[in-house]
């Protein structure tokens, strides 16, 4: 195996990121078995979305299985409330609210999809394939104390607020089911942008702390110089400065390269 295949045991890798296996399983089993609830709002408040991010036959599944859910009680009769089997069209009938709902939802993925489509070639430099869509322009003109909301607080906060108090007045007036749907796809959405904005913030100061790390190890592992910035060496250093110095290389990534500030 190349060396370069194998990743480099670094002092920073070894000692400061160590990973909450059980906390990453249920975030990831979380992410992936509440994404369509991100879906439901996305497809109605965003535009020109990647076409690796977005997937009509996503949208199609996703519509697919919510036209089964008022069908669940012909299926187990533990949904049942009384002995009563209401039949197809019956259900249908009874919600025929959610099922205009999906109706729609379907009709606005199909927009979706039309975005992608008018997108240029495939293999370019022009959208980023990823691409969670643009945030429609209503938004950026809203201001709180004469200041525009910040994009973290954009689609943290302000897009899923009106889906969550929509979803609330939908359960009051009856619409139990699809208010529930709402409220949840509002809280999910919610939630998997702050996700995305602390992984965002822990990205950054991964790189900081890393950068800080093997600034003080280049600075003191070699002498005994005290280490600063809040970073403290764990383990005790060889007493010749010719193994410290040929343990240093490998404490640190190759592409570092420690300059003393003047």
């Amino acid at each position: 195996m190349k060396k370069q295949d194998v990743q480099k045991e670094t002092y920073f890798r070894t000692m400061f990121k160590r990973q909450n296996v059980v906390k990453n399983f249920i975030i990831s089993l979380f992410e992936s078995s509440t994404s369509f609830g991100r879906l439901i709002i996305e497809v109605f408040i965003r535009k020109n979305m990647g076409r690796r991010y977005f997937k009509l036959s996503g949208a199609i599944i996703t519509a697919f299985f919510l036209f089964l859910i008022p069908f669940l009680p012909m299926v187990f009769p533990i949904f049942l409330n009384s002995y009563y089997a209401p039949s197809f069209w019956g259900t249908i009938k009874e919600y025929w609210i959610w099922y205009l709902f999906i109706a729609v939802f379907l009709y606005f993925s199909y927009l979706r999809f039309k975005d992608i489509k008018h997108l240029k070639a495939v293999y370019d430099f022009d959208h980023f394939s990823l691409s969670s869509g643009d945030i429609l322009p209503f938004y950026w003109q809203l201001k709180f104390k004469g200041k525009p909301f910040s994009p973290r607080t954009l689609e943290i906060f302000i897009e899923p607020l009106p889906f969550f108090f929509g979803g609330i007045l939908l359960m009051l007036i009856g619409q139990k089911l699809l208010g529930a749907l709402i409220i949840f796809s509002a809280i999910v959405y919610c939630i998997s942008y702050a996700r995305a904005y602390a992984n965002g913030d822990e990205f950054m100061l991964d790189k900081i702390d890393k950068r800080i790390c093997n600034e003080e190890i280049a600075r003191t592992f070699t002498t005994d110089e005290p280490t600063g910035r809040g970073f403290r060496f764990y383990g005790e250093k060889p007493n010749s400065k010719q193994t410290r110095e040929d343990i240093y290389k490998d404490m640190v990534d190759d592409d570092f390269e420690f300059t003393e500030a003047d």
